[in-house]
């Protein structure tokens, strides 16, 4: 049914059957002529052997005077012959006719066919008969003997006879030539979809194809330029296919690279229209990764530097780098930016990307890390000082130092050092932690008791600075996976901060219950408080507050950073609630195990 609705194959169908019409109308009016010149030819010589055997049976009897016989000889070869025979006279009276009565005929001497047979062979003359009523070809011979004219020898034969032998002809023809166009209209017909059925299945293939479908194949025996397209179609299709599922495949990691890429990348065209966004560069820009496609890059985001970063990469061929702030509220993100032109395979320019590179944490570990080198130098440097100094006191005036004064310097060359020795074991103890997350978690304790003991320890402590410490415990045991030793440091490092910043007085209250699969241990105290600005900070390493005053306390300035890696090594996690000169609440939350 596709096939019979085929346009091009009723196009290719209409021209096969104007050309075979054409042809048919051409050959049957040559060969009708042909037909029609020879059959006249044919009468014609028919007519000039009748008048050649007439005027020979005639020639004696001419030179004599006329045999009543001949008219009767004459009559009897025009009825066997069908020709209508005349015999005239040089004068141009009829002497014998098979039709006619020569005495009622009217004279012959002037008409065209007599005339002409006068100066040539024999003449010809188409006329019609006033005797026998119809058109009739006459061909008229002269009798002679030698330069003697004895008279004309004439045949005739009607048109109407010769118009039948031609319509024969004709009719013949025509049915002929009928029954070959007929023979080759329906060759034609199936010549016509022996080539359209292979152009059809190709044109279904092709939009098969353009639908993303490259499984279909064509079946062709043949071994025409026909069969070598099938062929050739084929082969495309499959390499097609082949190319296809390669791109896709290609796409498909590209798309799972740049979706799991920590870093942001935004690709745009030539318009600056935005053609692709991973996640990390939408929470980077505040954007939708699937809304932003087909928008102006400056429609997706504010940043001015990015769009002109953009459109100089689009004009640019090689990579330009730039580093911008980003403040969403009081956060500020460091973002570097690598943008690179995007060319076709011809090597022209056909869009931008850029790579945005989030850089706070680095900024902000460079930091601490240039910090943490300053103050543990620092930290180190002043211990290490004081023993030197007194040190070099207690040699220069060792003769005239008394032995009070050498008792002092003794003692706080001991303070020192111990020091300088808590300072080393909280290092090592922290890089233990940092290194060895995993290495104390054995066993599972209750965690009620540890938090009690760490209590109990630093109950003295607290009451030495007139603070109130009181313990909130939660009722039943609660158990995690943990090392009780590392555990216990962490609880009594939290405490010991809380009543080193509460004045006396105060109060440090500890709490421990659950919330939901979760441990929390609080401590809330109401010391000093921490400034917003200080909050992110004081888990690192010797981070200080309050400088001055830190170091009038006490301690190493690790203990908030011991307190974080054991948490974290628990995989929980440290939060904290403060308002300057009101207090803080620090929360301990981690997991529970099960026995």
């Amino acid at each position: 049914m596709t096939l019979l609705r085929s346009p091009l194959l009723w196009k290719i169908y209409a021209i096969f059957v104007a050309i075979i019409l054409l042809a048919s109308i051409i050959v049957g009016s040559v060969v009708g002529r042909l037909i029609e010149k020879r059959t006249l030819n044919e009468v014609r010589r028919t007519l000039e052997v009748r008048t050649l055997l007439l005027g020979r049976l005639s020639l004696a009897q001419l030179k004599q005077k006329i045999d009543p016989i001949l008219q009767s000889t004459i009559k009897d070869l025009g009825r066997n012959t069908n020709t209508r025979l005349t015999l005239i006279g040089v004068n141009g009276l009829v002497l014998a006719d098979s039709d006619k009565n020569p005495a009622t005929m009217d004279n012959h001497g002037r008409r065209p066919e007599i005339l002409d047979s006068q100066h040539h062979e024999y003449g010809v003359a188409t006329r019609f008969s006033e005797t026998l009523q119809t058109d009739m070809m006459y061909l008229a011979r002269s009798i002679r003997k030698g330069q003697n004219l004895f008279g004309y020898a004439r045949a005739s034969l009607p048109l109407t006879l010769i118009e039948q032998r031609i319509d024969d002809s004709r009719k013949a023809i025509i049915f002929a030539i009928s029954i070959i166009t007929l023979i080759a209209l329906i060759f034609g017909f199936f010549l016509a979809r022996h080539f359209i059925e292979p152009l059809l299945e190709m044109t279904g293939m092709a939009e098969a194809m353009a639908d993303g479908d490259f499984s279909r194949r064509l079946k062709s025996q043949s071994r025409d330029e026909i069969g070598r397209l099938v062929k050739a179609f084929n082969l495309m299709a499959e390499k097609s296919q082949n190319r296809i599922e390669t791109i896709n495949t290609d796409r498909s990691k590209l798309n799972a690279i740049l979706t799991g890429m920590s870093e942001g990348v935004v690709a745009v065209d030539r318009d600056e229209k935005v053609i692709h966004m991973n996640h990390a560069a939408a929470l980077l820009l505040r954007a939708e990764s699937d809304k932003s496609l087909g928008k102006p890059i400056w429609e997706v985001t504010r940043l001015q530097e990015l769009c002109d970063l953009l459109n100089d990469a689009c004009k640019s061929d090689g990579e330009i780098k730039k580093s911008i702030n980003i403040s969403y509220g009081v956060r500020e993100q460091v973002v570097e930016m690598h943008a690179v032109p995007l060319k076709n395979g011809f090597g022209k320019t056909v869009g931008a990307m850029v790579v945005l590179l989030d850089v706070s944490e680095l900024r902000h570990l460079e930091t601490v890390r240039r910090d943490f080198v300053t103050n543990a130098s620092h930290e180190l440097k002043t211990p290490i000082t004081a023993i030197r100094a007194m040190v070099e006191t207690m040699i220069d005036d060792s003769a005239n130092m008394s032995e009070e004064i050498r008792l002092s310097f003794l003692n706080k060359i001991a303070n020192q050092s111990l020091r300088l020795s808590a300072i080393i074991v909280d290092l090592m103890a922290l890089s233990r932690f940092e290194l060895q997350n995993d290495l104390f978690m054995t066993s599972v304790i209750d965690l009620g008791q540890v938090v009690r003991y760490s209590v109990q320890g630093l109950t003295p402590a607290a009451e030495a600075k007139g603070i109130i410490l009181e313990f909130f415990e939660a009722e039943g045991s609660l158990e995690i996976v943990s090392d009780e030793e590392a555990l216990d440091q962490a609880v009594t490092n939290i405490l010991d901060n809380a009543i080193k910043y509460t004045s006396s007085g105060g109060h440090v209250s500890t709490r421990l219950y659950t919330s939901g699969k979760e441990a929390i241990i609080e401590v809330e105290d109401t010391g000093i408080g921490i400034e917003p600005q200080d909050k992110e900070r004081i888990f690192e390493r010797f981070y200080r507050v309050d400088k001055a005053r830190s170091r009038g306390l006490g301690g190493t300035g690790l203990g908030l950073a011991i307190v974080r890696h054991i948490v974290m090594a628990h995989q929980g996690r440290v939060e904290v609630d403060s308002r300057p000169g009101i207090g803080s609440t620090f929360r301990l939350i981690f997991p529970l195990g099960k026995s």
